[in-house]
């Protein structure tokens, strides 16, 4: 009676995710994430290969403290691909963010509406969101050095971590899902069709509002995979450029 399967339960609360082109399988792109990524002071700064390597605005280079010298035109496409970087990353953080948020308030606003602000489904499933959205917030911003970053570590360690979740949030569903539900059927003539009939329109509503946050984040994610390919594209101008940064990737967009 009512329980969803794995796959539609992953459709309802993992769609929250698709603001997230790293995590879902996005028909837009698929970017693969090689190293982490952060903006201090104007200047870009790569952990990779256990090398730390600074690029300033004008094109300069250190790697692990250590300047490189470059010729103009390599300067030239270090400065460009700064420029993209610091123009992109923060853009990045604070869009991904907002865009998760705004999607899982969205099936909030859904459960609160079917089964009541104080639905334990909804509780349960409250934190569960509030934990992706510190653990995402931390992957795409420097709380202490007050600047956008992409640790991509720290990213795909969420994204393994949400996809073994997946039989809780299921499990959770259906349990707490129609022990809400059994608390409405107090005072019904036939419980079992109010308890039948309200999950499936509660199973129904998710999943519709679901798709529909999906649809709205294709434009999105359409800007985000063509900002990332940019990247690319500069990565490898540098690497052709400069071959000894030819290990210098940060992502590769499929």
């Amino acid at each position: 009676m009512g329980r969803l399967s794995g796959t539609r339960a992953w459709s309802v609360f993992g769609l929250v995710l698709m603001a997230l082109p790293f995590v879902s399988k996005a028909a837009v792109c698929s970017p693969d994430l090689h190293s982490d990524i952060a903006i201090e002071s104007d200047n870009v700064i790569i952990e990779s290969n256990n090398n730390r390597f600074l690029i300033d605005p004008n094109g300069m280079l250190f790697v692990n403290v250590h300047r490189v010298k470059l010729s103009d035109e390599q300067k030239a496409s270090l400065s460009a691909y700064s420029q993209a970087v610091r123009q992109d990353l923060p853009y990045i953080s604070r869009t991904l963010s907002q865009q998760l948020q705004t999607s899982w308030k969205a099936l909030d606003d859904v459960i609160a509406d079917e089964l009541g602000d104080k639905s334990g489904l909804r509780s349960e499933l409250g934190q569960y969101h509030d934990y992706l959205q510190n653990r995402v917030n931390a992957s795409l911003y420097n709380a202490e050095r007050k600047a956008p970053q992409l640790n991509h570590t720290l990213l795909l360690q969420t994204v393994r971590e949400v996809e073994a979740s997946v039989p809780q949030i299921v499990a959770t569903v259906s349990s707490r899902g129609l022990m809400d539900i059994a608390v409405l059927s107090e005072g019904q003539t036939n419980k079992m069709q109010f308890m039948s009939e309200k999950m499936a329109t509660l199973q129904d509503r998710l999943v519709g509002e679901a798709k529909l946050q999906r649809d709205k984040t294709k434009v999105l994610q359409k800007d985000l995979c063509q900002r990332l390919n940019a990247w690319q594209q500069h990565e490898e101008n540098i690497a052709d450029l400069i071959p000894a940064l030819s290990g210098l990737k940060t992502v590769t967009v499929r």
